[in-house]
C-alpha cells in the first residue's frame, strides 16, 4: 500500500511540474492584457481632458465677461452693458389734432466686482427727453420724459396764423410720476442722467445669506415685480402694465433725488421664499419723513412650471397731502408658466392717502412665445389695466375710471440683438375725460426697435 501512495504522490509532483508553465503564461497573459487596458484607460483620460481644456478655453476667449473675471487686461472685474430703445407712436382718429412723436434712450451699465462679496454698480441714461424739472403734468405729454414717446402736444397744423393747442392732459397712468403712458423717469433729472449708482454686498448671518445695496436705487426694480409686465423695453410699454401707479415712487415727476438702503433674505429648502425691505428718502435727513417698504416673495413650480407671487406693503411719509398726512397702502403681483409657450400675470395694487391721484389698479395679461413655428423666438403679449382716481385728489372728473389695453408683437432679429416691435395702446375715458381730450377713446399705434449689447 506504500508502495502504491508512493506512486501517487510521484504522479501529483510530475502533473505540477507540467502545470507550472502554463499557469506562469496564463498569468503573464492576464498581466499583459491588464497593462493594455490601462494603457487605453489613460490614453481616453488624456484625451477627455485635453477636449474638456480646448471647450473651457473656447468659452473663455467667446465671454469678454469670463475674461474680465479672470483678473487679465483693465477691464478685469468689470461687466459692461448698454441698450438703445427708440419708439415711434402716433394718435389715431383725432384729426385734425392727430399727433406723431418719436423718441427712445440709450442705457450704459457698469457693474464692478470689487470683492468675491461687493460689487460697485453705476447705470447711466441718456435720453432726448425734456427734463423732469420742466415737467408740466398737462402739458400733453402721453410718454415718458425720461426717455420714450413724450410732447403729442402743441404743433402747427399747416397754418402759420392756426395751432390746434396742446392735443390734452396725460392719461391716467401718468399722473402719479409723469410718465403718462410709458413707465419710469430717471432716479436724478437731467438728459444725460444717473439712473441708478452704489454697492451690492453678500453676507453671510448664521447658514443665510443677507444682501444689501445702498445708493440711488429704483424702488420700481425691487418691489411688485413681474415676469411678462417690468421691462418697457420688451414688454408692455403703457406705464398702467409697466409699473403700478398707486404706488408713487420716491424719484417723481418733481426730480427728487433718492437715496436708499435695501435688504433681502432668502429662506426655505431651495431659497424658495424672499423677504426683502428698503428705506427710501432724500439725502439730507434722510431717516425723517422717507418711505419704508416690505415684500414677501414666493417662487416655486405648479405643474412643473415656475411661478412667482409677491405681495407688498409701503409706508409713504415723503408725500403729503394738504393736512400733512402721509399714506399707506399696497398691492400683490402674481406671473405663471401655464404651459411651455403660455405665460399670465395678474398685478393690483392700492393706497389710502389723499396724495396720489390714482388710489387703485389692477391688470391682468398673456404672454405668447413662438407661436409661429417658423419664428420660435417671437413674442405676443396682451395685457388689460384699469385705474380708478382719487376724487379727493382729482376734483370734478367726469370719469373716474381709466381702461387701457396693450397689444404687442416683439419681432426677433440678428439672434436677439434686433427686436422690432409694433404695438396698439387703446385707453378709454384718458385722464378722465376732461374736456381737452378730443373723444373718449385714444387709439395710438406705435413700433418699438431695442437694441441689446
Amino acid at each position: 500500500m506504500h508502495r502504491h501512495f508512493g506512486k501517487f504522490l510521484a504522479l501529483i509532483a510530475v502533473g505540477l511540474v507540467l502545470a507550472a508553465p502554463a499557469a506562469a503564461g496564463e498569468e503573464n497573459a492576464l498581466r499583459e492584457e491588464v497593462r493594455q487596458l490601462r494603457e487605453k484607460v489613460e490614453a481616453l483620460q488624456g484625451q477627455q481632458s485635453a477636449l474638456l481644456a480646448t471647450e473651457i478655453e473656447k468659452y473663455l476667449d467667446s465671454s469678454a465677461d469670463m475674461r474680465s473675471a479672470q483678473g487679465d487686461g483693465p477691464l478685469a472685474g468689470v461687466k459692461i452693458s448698454a441698450r438703445f430703445t427708440g419708439v415711434m407712436q402716433a394718435t389715431v382718429g383725432l384729426d385734425p389734432a392727430n399727433r406723431a412723436v418719436f423718441n427712445g434712450d440709450v442705457d450704459l451699465d457698469f457693474d464692478f466686482a470689487v470683492t468675491d462679496n461687493l460689487d460697485l454698480f453705476i447705470h447711466l441714461t441718456a435720453n432726448e427727453g425734456q427734463s423732469d424739472s420742466e415737467f408740466d403734468p398737462f402739458d400733453g405729454d402721453l410718454g415718458d420724459n425720461g426717455g420714450f414717446p413724450s410732447q403729442f402736444g402743441s404743433v402747427s397744423v399747416g397754418f402759420p396764423s392756426e395751432s390746434c393747442g396742446p392735443l390734452a392732459g396725460p392719461t391716467r397712468s401718468g399722473l402719479a410720476d409723469g410718465s403718462c403712458a410709458k413707465g419710469p423717469v430717471p432716479t436724478d433729472p437731467g438728459s444725460i442722467t444717473v439712473y441708478e449708482a452704489g454697492i451690492y454686498h453678500r453676507m453671510q448671518v448664521g447658514s443665510r445669506t443677507l444682501h444689501w445695496e445702498l445708493g440711488a436705487i429704483d424702488p420700481r426694480r425691487r418691489f411688485l415685480q413681474n415676469a411678462f409686465a417690468d421691462d418697457e423695453n420688451t414688454q408692455f410699454i403703457n406705464n398702467t402694465l409697466d409699473d403700478v401707479p398707486s404706488v408713487l415712487p420716491h424719484p417723481n415727476a418733481a426730480g427728487n433725488t433718492v437715496y436708499v438702503l435695501h435688504m433681502w433674505m432668502n429662506f426655505g429648502d431651495n431659497n424658495q421664499y424672499t423677504v426683502n425691505w428698503g428705506w427710501f428718502n432724500a439725502p439730507g435727513q434722510w431717516f425723517n419723513r422717507g418711505q419704508f417698504y416690505f415684500q414677501f416673495g414666493w417662487k416655486g413650480e405648479v405643474n412643473g412650471r415656475e411661478m412667482n407671487l409677491r405681495i407688498m406693503g409701503f409706508i409713504d411719509e415723503f408725500a403729503r397731502d394738504s393736512t400733512d398726512d402721509g399714506s399707506v397702502g399696497g398691492g400683490a403681483s402674481w406671473d405663471w408658466w401655464a404651459t411651455d409657450k403660455v405665460g399670465v400675470f395678474i398685478r393690483i395694487a392700492a393706497n389710502g392717502g389723499d396724495v396720489n391721484p390714482v388710489d387703485f389698479d389692477a391688470s391682468f395679461g398673456v404672454q405668447f412665445n413662438g407661436l409661429i413655428g417658423s419664428r420660435p423666438d417671437d413674442v405676443i403679449g396682451v395685457a388689460i389695466g384699469f385705474i380708478t382716481a382719487n376724487d379727493t385728489v382729482l376734483v370734478g372728473i367726469p370719469e373716474d375710471t381709466e381702461f387701457t389695453i396693450e397689444v404687442y408683437y416683439r419681432y426677433m432679429m440678428e439672434d436677439g440683438k434686433l427686436q422690432i416691435t409694433p404695438h396698439l395702446m387703446i385707453v378709454t375715458d384718458p385722464g378722465g375725460n376732461l374736456s381737452p381730450w378730443q373723444d373718449d377713446t385714444l387709439f395710438i399705434l406705435g413700433i418699438r426697435i431695442h437694441v441689446p449689447f
